[in-house]
Parts: structure tokens; sequence; C-alpha cells
């Protein structure tokens, strides 16, 4: 008989919201969600909710808040675009404390540190490069395998390197390679000319920096159930109070889950030019509803688990599914 692959559908799910002005609250035991003209947009039981991921501008009551706090519910506090801002957790043990300092030991320690440091980038190159050849046509096959050729000559290179710095360095130059042979995969019409970031300057890169904040919630709010503080990085410093383990943490898992997401539906025509738009003030190109339920829904399908869409579904709310 055939093995049962089916992932289990886990009893608590992780809650986000991200319709700008929208607000939540508690109310007999369920968490209600209503947008900024009252009208209702979600009513579930508190029971259901594991976590609870805001996106811009969400009001959060009182006694939501409180119920969270009490209830082993953490909260993660992202921009509009998805950029980490904080995270709300209930107090910590002395477990967690006994963490903390083995965590503060570990990042101090370049004898345990650099090994680390170095099996992370490996990870996420060598996965960069199956991507690669995965999307690989036979039309831009020499240019896309001459960048692999290039990236494999650099990685040749983390065994020798000793500090974060260089092992960085070696990220950053097999990155170089990486995008741009993802400009000889992403369809023309997509405008695609390499990573931009601050700001997104097209759709794809649009689409990979929201992923990625997705992916980011993930790590970070994993790393705080395990005791862990997001902000104390091994292979990313500290800085900017940007959450640098969970920035480690997700590295390897970029390109065959982020990465396959975007360029496939690119190159299904899912994800279109006309999924982004640009903001008035200048500042780059953001996903329209339409392209963050498409970008959002090939996430879920790629991580092995679906979203349950709620009726009166409107802006980005729903109930997002977790593995086992």
């Amino acid at each position: 008989m055939l093995a049962d692959h089916r992932v289990d559908e886990p009893t608590r799910r992780v809650l986000y919201l991200a319709m700008q002005g929208a607000h939540a609250r508690m109310e007999a035991g369920r968490i209600i969600v209503a947008s900024a003209q009252e009208e209702e947009l979600l009513d579930v039981p508190s029971g259901l909710v594991e976590r609870i991921v805001c996106f811009g501008a969400i009001g959060i009551s009182a006694g939501l808040r409180s119920w969270a706090l009490t209830s082993d519910v953490d909260m993660v506090f992202l921009s509009r675009r998805g950029s980490y801002l904080g995270h709300a957790w209930p107090a910590g043990s002395s477990q967690r404390i006994a963490r903390l300092r083995a965590q503060l030991s570990f990042a101090g320690d370049d004898t345990r540190l650099m090994p680390f440091a170095r099996a992370v980038v490996e990870a996420k190159v060598r996965k960069q490069i199956v991507l690669l050849q995965r999307f690989a046509r036979r039309d831009n096959a020499e240019a896309v395998m001459a960048k692999v050729e290039q990236m494999n000559g650099v990685l040749a290179m983390l065994g020798d390197c000793g500090t974060r710095d260089e092992v960085m360095g070696i990220e950053g130059a097999a990155a170089r390679e990486y995008f741009a042979a993802l400009e000889q995969i992403v369809p023309e019409d997509m405008s695609f000319t390499g990573r931009s970031r601050q700001p997104p300057e097209d759709v794809v890169n649009a689409a990979l920096s929201y992923g990625y904040a997705i992916i980011l919630g993930e790590a970070v709010s994993a790393l705080c159930a395990a005791g862990l503080d997001p902000a104390i990085g091994f292979l990313h410093a500290e800085q900017d109070r940007r959450p640098s383990l969970a920035l480690d943490l997700m590295e390897e898992f970029r390109p065959l889950i982020v990465d396959q997401v975007v360029i496939a539906a690119a190159r299904k025509a899912e994800l279109r030019p006309e999924h982004g738009h640009r903001e008035e003030a200048g500042h780059g190109v953001l996903l329209t509803k339409a392209g963050r339920e498409i970008l959002v829904a090939a996430y879920e399908r790629r991580i092995g688990y679906d979203g349950f869409v709620w009726p009166h579904y409107d802006g980005f709310i729903w109930l997002h599914l977790k593995i086992g």
C-alpha cells in the first residue's frame, strides 16, 4: 500500500492581518477583525489561533493583546512592505534565559561559529545552483550554465574563509552571479534586471521581497518559540535592530521556496507586470492585492499546505496553516 504523504491539518493556525486600517479585538472568546469602515471581515474562535502577524497599520485592542500575552500567542509586527519591526511574546522562563546565555556564548566563539556560517552559505549557494539548473531552457542554457560555473568557482573558496566578513563576501559574490543568471530566466516583459531591494524596482523584486518577509516571519517565530533571540546572529552581524539569527535560519530556504515560487509564477504568467504599482512618492514598486494573493497561494502550495480563505475575504486577511 502506498504511504500516505498528506500533511495533517494543524489544530491551531496563524492569522495574518494586512488590510490597512483594519482592527482586531476579542469578544466572547472569538477574534473579530473589522475594516476601517467597521465591516466585519473575520470572526474566528480564539482557540484556533497560535500566532498573529500584522502588516502595517493594523489596530490591536488591549483585550486582544492581553489575551495573546497570557495565552502563549506571540505577535509579529511587520511594515506594510513586510519588513520586520518587532515581536511580542509572553514573559520568558528560566529555560529561555539559559538558552539565551548559550546563544551568546556560541556567537562569541569563532571555533563553533565559523563552521556554522560556512555551512549556511554553502547550502544557500548550492540550492541557488539547483534552481538555475531546473529553470534553464535550451535558448538560455549556455548563459545560465556559465553563471553556474562561476558560482561553483566562488563556492570553492568558502573553505578558506576565516571570518564572517569573508564568508559574507563569498555569499555576495555568488549572489551577483545568481541574479545575473535569473535575468536570463525571467520573462522579458517582467523587466527584471537584477536584484533591487530598497526599493524594489519591478514586480519580480517586489514579490521576492514580500516572500522573504513572509518566511522571515516564520523564522522569527520559530526562534522565539525555541527561546532564542532572533537578533543575535551567527552569520549576519547584529545591527539596525534586524533579526540576524532569523536571517541566518532562512538563508538556505530562500532559493527553493521563495525564489522558485516567484520565478515559476512569472514563467507561467500567473504573476504579471500589472501585479505591481509604483508609489507616487517614488518608493519603488508594491504588489497589488491580486499580486499578493497569487504569491501567498503559490508559497503555501510550495511548502506543502493550503491556506484557508474565509468568507468576506477582503484585502489580505486569511488563516495560514502550518506544517504539522
